[in-house]
């Protein structure tokens, strides 16, 4: 048994470079996880690093009215430190929720700085109990070995 078979991966964001003071979003579909991990690349599309204005997760029971998690808001009083975007290597920035607590529905908002464009892209991996078949995952292919 792999634990990993028991999860599923999704494009949250396409990769593309997006303008400065454009906002990027994904929304995550958590039925049936108990888990996700959203990970996020952040690459400055300068030569010089810019993190990004906004970087968060909301949440929503209906995916019409989203609600900030206030744990997963960079930068917020609350939330979590963004770290620093290298000039020269994509960022990863990784973000563990427990579903269970949330509602159906996470957004995923990245908007970059008004000093630049950023390359940016994210993916989410959802996890759940042992009874979960490769079949559930929503990649297009899986390979096990």
């Amino acid at each position: 048994m792999f634990p990993l078979q028991n999860c599923g991966s999704v494009a949250v964001i396409k990769a593309a470079s997006v303008a400065s003071s454009a906002t990027s979003t994904g929304v995550i579909d958590t039925l049936g996880y108990d888990e996700v991990k959203v990970v996020v690349l952040l690459d400055s599309a300068a030569s010089t690093a810019s993190n990004p204005a906004v970087l968060k997760l909301s949440e929503s029971d209906d995916a019409t009215t989203y609600t900030d998690i206030t744990a997963f808001v960079g930068d917020a009083t609350d939330g979590f430190t963004i770290p620093a975007v290298s000039a020269t290597l994509p960022t990863v920035v990784e973000m563990n929720v427990d579903t269970r607590a949330r509602g159906r529905y996470l957004m995923l908002s990245v908007t970059p700085s008004t000093s630049g464009a950023m390359v940016l892209g994210a993916t989410a991996v959802l996890g759940k109990a042992a009874d979960s078949t490769v079949a559930r995952a929503e990649a297009a292919g899986s390979v096990t070995g």
